[in-house]
């Protein structure tokens, strides 16, 4: 974040942040704003960004209420596609301690693994999602990063006849195929091709195409880009999970890796994923978080299944020291549940906001010498496991003891141990679940 003896801006977040923004405005608490007027246009507030790549973007934004002056009655951290770019925010898996080696599950590679080549080229991969037989936009991949720039840019070199990197996907049983290393190109080519969303800029060879669609070029250079030829390495269904997941963590170039949970969505997306995606958004958790776990690599929604899953499973006797494996236990779980879900979205609802009431912007956080600290997931899953076995009545009655033993709980090394160090250590998440609900629960 900007130093506060600086003015705070649009232009400055624009660069200290990367945007790439033509036009930046910003609001600290991004509920109004002058008019964008160029474009890709950025709004800015004290947390984050949300990008319009086109007028019209900005134009048709049903969260925007544009006139002299535009409105966010939500403010713009309500709005999808919202980043999240302040420094006290938790946005990878650093703070979980998944193992020491470079597969998310330990086994033992094998020598060969069930992979084919086939040839395709673009207008036959364009064919695979107007067949719907291409995953290209499910809601567990991760947010499309490229900017306008990039996409001009690579549908430049595909022009321009420079080989195109190899996609990988992972084919499902049901014939479908999920993108493993490819989503940015992937969706520029879809975007260019046949949904005609933007316009070539920013070109520095073929500058003659700047400002041109793919319907308003040449027919020579549409065959050009349709008839482009790329190699495919398709795994194939008999590849194991744990190996499926090593690949995806393995091969994955695309600047930044998929997370842990964005993986987990591909093998586990059901009314559980779906469930994620709306608790995560919900306001009463963005405040009983402040704001502190990004959503732009789903940090959020696996933050959200820690809690449901210990919730659903008993920590004593179903955990195995393998976060991964108990999380996709729970999302399986909770793909058959069916009426059990309202339950949960309940308990979860009803949690998050005493939390909050308790707590406020202190709500989850491991304080530190210089300030409140960032919000720590092995204490979450542990405060939040207590308040589900408490009623209303309980924790209304001795609101003042569990506050001071909530502090009393912060000053536990024993405790601290447990929340900062190997956390999926099956020892250690039992002694944080134990201590929690034995410190917590002395009234």
């Amino acid at each position: 974040m900007a130093n506060s003896e600086e003015k705070v801006n649009g232009k400055r977040l624009n660069e200290e942040w990367n945007v790439g923004a033509k036009h930046a405005l910003y609001r600290e608490d991004g509920t109004w704003y002058h008019q964008l007027i160029d474009f890709p246009g950025a709004l800015f507030d004290a947390n984050g960004y949300i990008v319009f790549d086109s007028e019209a973007d900005y134009r048709n934004c049903e969260y925007l209420q544009i006139g002299k002056q535009v409105t966010v009655p939500d403010g713009i951290s309500s709005i999808p596609g919202y980043v999240y770019a302040r420094q006290d925010q938790i946005d990878d898996d650093n703070d979980v301690e998944y193992g020491q080696t470079g597969s998310i599950y330990p086994y033992d590679m094998p020598e060969e693994v069930d992979i084919t080549e086939e040839p395709q080229t673009v207008f036959e991969w364009m064919r695979k999602i107007e067949q719907r037989r291409l995953i290209i936009d499910p809601e567990f991949q991760r947010n499309r990063v490229w900017k306008p720039k990039q996409k001009s840019q690579f549908i430049e070199s595909v022009l321009l006849n420079i080989p195109l990197p190899p996609l990988y996907v992972n084919k499902r049983k049901d014939g479908r195929f999920i993108i493993v290393d490819g989503l940015q190109r992937t969706a520029t080519l879809e975007e260019y091709t046949k949904l005609k969303s933007f316009a070539l800029s920013d070109l520095e060879v073929l500058k003659g195409l700047n400002g041109l669609r793919f319907d308003q070029l040449d027919p020579s250079l549409q065959a050009k880009i349709e008839d482009k030829k790329f190699f495919l390495f398709v795994i194939k269904p008999s590849v194991p999970l744990p190996m499926v997941y090593d690949i995806f963590h393995r091969i994955n170039t695309g600047g930044t890796q998929l997370s842990r949970q964005e993986i987990r969505n591909c093998f586990y997306i059901g009314p559980a994923t779906r469930l994620l995606k709306e608790l995560a958004e919900k306001k009463y958790f963005r405040l009983a978080i402040d704001n502190g776990i990004s959503p732009k690599r789903m940090k959020d929604r696996e933050a959200v299944l820690r809690c449901l899953a210990f919730k659903i499973f008993d920590y004593r006797t179903d955990y195995k020291n393998d976060m991964d494996a108990f999380l996709g236990e729970a999302l399986t779980r909770m793909n058959l549940m069916d009426d059990g879900l309202p339950e949960l979205v309940s308990e979860f609802e009803r949690v998050m906001t005493v939390t909050y009431e308790f707590w406020g912007e202190n709500n989850f956080r491991l304080p530190t010498n210089t300030g409140r600290g960032r919000i720590n997931i092995a204490l979450m899953e542990s405060v939040f496991f207590f308040f589900t076995t408490q009623t209303d009545r309980e924790i209304r009655q001795n609101e003042q003891s569990i506050l001071q033993n909530y502090e009393r709980l912060l000053k536990n090394s024993d405790y601290l141990e447990a929340i900062q160090f190997s956390t999926g250590d099956t020892r250690r998440v039992k002694r944080r679940f134990e201590l929690a609900a034995k410190t917590l629960g002395s009234f």
